[in-house]
């Protein structure tokens, strides 16, 4: 039954090939090899497991009688044991691993059939082995084809990829040396970058810290425009770039009407003879 599925879907694959073929869609056809090698790699397979069952079946006797497996039977069951976790649509051979890897362990892992599992492996195919399917096919349908146009497509794409590849290489390569370079290579690099003459409303530079023209601020914050100025302290404001140099500036939190006579901050507290008061009337409350 699963046979007779395989070989309906690699006759639909083959038709579908040589009508591609005939149309002159060789690049559509190309593309299509590669499901129909699955399709003829299965198939042999499942030859490969019928061969395989035949052998165990007959020497079936001797399996039963020896503790360990029979030389002849080595390879079949080695290769039982590998096609089980690689076709699904057997679930037999998963009953049979089963059992097989009760009374043999993984002893016969090194016995397995190499082209059996290069078949099941299902890797890409090369190109060559795709141009020899679609010349195999055009020759089964009778049509006349020549493989030298796709060959030379497919070589100058095979260039622009690898062009491609390069150009992205080349500026992966360029974007990590930016990024590890150093902070004087970098500080150096964005110098180079800045006009030389800068605008006359950024202020001016000095030791790498960026001083605000508190001027044109305070024109831009009378013509109804939003400066920096406008957030800045009065404090900050009546300081000149000089003076914002020189250190950390602190700006007083505290108003006029907070100071004493002698200019010392005292907390609000309240007067001794209202605490007394109340103190007295809560404790006669509490008596009666």
């Amino acid at each position: 039954m699963i046979r007779k599925k395989r070989n309906a879907v690699q006759k639909y694959l083959k038709n579908d090939i040589a009508d591609l073929i005939n149309s002159g869609l060789d690049v559509n056809a190309y593309d299509r090899t590669e499901g129909l090698l699955v399709e003829l790699n299965l198939l042999s397979c499942y030859d490969f497991l019928d061969q395989y069952c035949e052998q165990i079946l007959s020497h079936l006797e001797t399996i039963f009688r020896q503790r360990e497996c029979p030389e002849n039977c080595r390879e079949p069951v080695g290769s039982l044991i590998f096609a089980a976790a690689r076709l699904a649509d057997l679930p037999e051979l998963r009953q049979l691993r089963t059992m097989f890897n009760e009374r043999y362990g993984n002893s016969l892992e090194c016995h397995v059939n190499k082209q059996f599992a290069e078949k099941l492996k299902l890797l890409p195919h090369k190109k060559d082995v795709k141009l020899q399917l679609m010349q195999d096919t055009a020759a089964e349908f009778g049509i006349e084809w020549n493989s030298k146009a796709l060959q030379q497509m497919l070589h100058e794409q095979k260039d622009k990829d690898v062009s491609g590849k390069n150009k992205k290489s080349e500026d992966k390569g360029s974007y990590d040396a930016v990024e590890n370079a150093t902070p004087r290579q970098k500080s150096v690099g964005s110098k180079h970058l800045d006009p030389q003459s800068g605008d006359k409303d950024s202020g001016h530079e000095r030791h790498g810290i960026k001083i605000p023209n508190v001027e044109v601020s305070r024109q831009r914050t009378r013509d109804g425009l939003s400066g920096r100025a406008t957030s800045l302290p009065v404090e900050l404001e009546k300081r000149s770039p000089e003076d914002l140099m020189k250190g950390h500036i602190r700006v007083n939190s505290c108003t006029l009407d907070m100071f004493g006579p002698n200019g010392h901050v005292h907390p609000k507290v309240p007067i001794y003879e209202e605490v007394l008061a109340r103190m007295t009337d809560l404790g006669g409350k509490s008596k009666e």
